[in-house]
């Protein structure tokens, strides 16, 4: 017999109200939140809490979803595991590797799943500029800029002390791309990344080799606002307009070049959060955790990999 699902929201972040409440309220999640900071009522949430700790003692509630600052998602994820819930946690799931696996060993020992939620990639436009392609085995290249406009001042992500700075925010959406798009041995590297006067990270560049296969990523904080990957293969070049954060309510295009050719392949609209929630629903009713445990690994390792010189 399946559990009714309940979520437990640990933090109130942009994040949690734009995308998961709503997503919650029209497919009828039933959810909770727990916020020091969050004082009024929240509509159709089942039950609020101020205290954290009081949330995880008290809370009914099969999953857990924490969209706290970086700084604070190690030690909630932990104590979440430890209280026998599923873990979702917003990128990045941790700052150091050590405490990711610590997370996923102690997820296995509790059979619980844990996942850090990246969902841009369970969007359609995805699979179908792959399909496009032919695969992986037929991409040569892959250009990847996202760039946002300066952080306004006092924001989290120029917080030193909450773990900000570029490589903590993107470098997830970094890793999720060697993984999705071409998950095999890396030959060499080159890193650059340029710091602010308080010595955060706020531009990052990076070149990946593979055997007969390049790819070059711009992730930055300053600038005109980009959220591209670009794909080229044998036969096609395939634009994403709109890859890191595809919006639910809109069609989309990929713009396919093919030698002279170009056209607009439409892109009906698509829940990419919809589409990982279900994915994850699916897997605790199978108790098949592996896949999110792999993926956590994998994309720290590559992190890890590419800032260390």
């Amino acid at each position: 017999m399946k559990t009714q699902t309940h979520v437990l929201l640990i933090g109130y972040s942009n994040i949690a109200r734009k995308r998961l409440i709503n997503y919650f309220i029209k497919k009828k999640v039933k959810f909770s939140v727990a916020s020091k900071s969050y004082k009024d009522r929240i509509k159709y949430a089942f039950k609020q809490y101020k205290s954290y700790e009081k949330a995880l003692k008290d809370s009914k509630a099969n999953i857990i979803y924490i969209s706290l600052p970086n700084s604070l998602h190690y030690i909630w994820a932990k104590k979440a595991l430890k209280h026998g819930f599923h873990v979702l946690v917003d990128k990045p799931i941790c700052d150091k590797l050590s405490n990711s696996i610590e997370l996923v060993n102690l997820a296995k020992k509790k059979n619980r799943l844990i996942s850090e939620a990246i969902f841009f990639n369970y969007h359609k436009q995805i699979k179908k500029s792959l399909e496009i392609t032919g695969g992986k085995k037929n991409i040569s290249k892959i250009n990847v800029n996202f760039t946002i406009p300066k952080p306004q001042k006092g924001s989290i992500l120029l917080s030193k002390k909450l773990k900000g700075g570029v490589i903590m925010d993107m470098g997830p959406y970094a890793a999720s791309i060697h993984r999705i798009f071409f998950n095999t041995e890396i030959i060499k590297k080159k890193f650059y990344v340029k710091l602010n006067k308080k010595k955060l990270p706020i531009e990052m560049y990076l070149k990946i080799y593979y055997k007969n296969k390049i790819y070059n990523g711009t992730f930055k904080f300053g600038g005109n606002y980009k959220n591209q990957i670009t794909i080229f293969s044998k036969k096609y070049k395939i634009k994403i307009n709109r890859a890191f954060s595809p919006p639910e309510n809109n069609d989309l295009y990929l713009d396919i070049y093919k030698k002279n050719l170009t056209n607009q392949k439409i892109i009906k609209k698509d829940n990419c959060f919809g589409n990982y929630f279900n994915k994850i629903l699916n897997s605790i009713n199978k108790k098949n955790y592996l896949q999110f445990y792999n993926q956590i690994l994998s994309d720290h390792k590559f992190r890890n990999y590419i800032i260390n010189q």
